[in-house]
């Protein structure tokens, strides 16, 4: 046998071309066929019967001049336009009047013989005895006891520094006096402030004793003083830096004012 005549045939490309084409047609007729066709929807049947209103012609134009003929909702919603606004809408108030009633009074029955018995039972368990005033001692009586003082009176002025001025050595003596006064003189205070030559720069009176001739004559001792200089300081464009500040504080000795004078005073 020949080893050709046993290969099957192969097709050629006409062939596979024709097997296509022919099995497209055959499924596109069978889907057009076996497709179920559209169903048409069943037409309206005609109305014939005519519904007339059985009303004159005044009737009619009433109605159609009603403002709620075209209303679609005119039927299904409450409105003041339609029919049930006078029975929904427009109810009149309720004139609801409640009635009084009070139920009659019910007294408690009072039992007379236990009338004071919770009070003669409180006054049997708490006896007050008697307050016994005549019993008790005098209070001791109050005596004055003067004080004293310990320090004895001043007999003249004096003065002192306080502050930072307090530790320069003061060298001219301060002169102190003794004034006239009908009342006890406070104490004169003065600020001063020295500069590093030991001059006194400013003196500022900052109390009064209640006399002017005292305080004058403070300021002007504090004025006069000179103290030790300082010969460290150095000599600066400002001479404020190198200032030294104190306190004068005056303790004047006050006189009595003598009795010629008290007369003539006296109207």
């Amino acid at each position: 046998m020949n080893s050709g005549a046993l290969e099957p045939r192969r097709w050629s490309r006409r062939h596979w071309v024709y097997a296509v084409s022919g099995g497209f047609l055959l499924q596109a007729a069978l889907v057009y066929f076996l497709a179920q066709p559209e169903q048409r929807p069943p037409e309206r049947p005609i109305f014939r019967t005519s519904i007339q209103f059985a009303a004159d012609d005044q009737v009619v134009r009433q109605i159609s001049e009603l403002p709620g003929l075209d209303d679609p909702t005119l039927l299904a919603l409450p409105s003041l336009a339609g029919f049930s606004g006078a029975a929904w809408l427009k109810f009149p108030t309720l004139d609801y009047q409640t009635a009084e009633w009070a139920e009659p009074a019910h007294w408690l029955p009072l039992n007379t013989q236990s009338l004071a018995t919770a009070f003669s039972q409180f006054i049997a368990t708490n006896v007050i005895a008697p307050p016994l005033i005549a019993d008790k001692p005098l209070p001791p009586l109050q005596r004055y006891e003067p004080n004293f003082p310990n320090e004895p009176l001043a007999t003249q002025s004096v003065v002192r520094i306080e502050g930072e001025l307090s530790g320069r050595k003061l060298v001219t003596p301060v002169e102190l006096k003794s004034w006239i006064a009908s009342e006890i003189l406070s104490n004169t205070i003065v600020q001063a402030a020295v500069d590093a030559a030991g001059l006194t720069f400013s003196a500022t009176l900052l109390f009064t004793s209640g006399s002017t001739n005292a305080d004058h004559h403070a300021l002007a001792e504090v004025s006069n003083a000179r103290f030790r200089p300082v010969r460290d300081a150095v000599r600066a464009s400002d001479p404020t830096r190198s200032l030294t500040w104190g306190k004068w504080i005056f303790q004047w000795h006050t006189l009595p004012v003598p009795a010629t004078n008290l007369a003539a005073i006296t109207p």
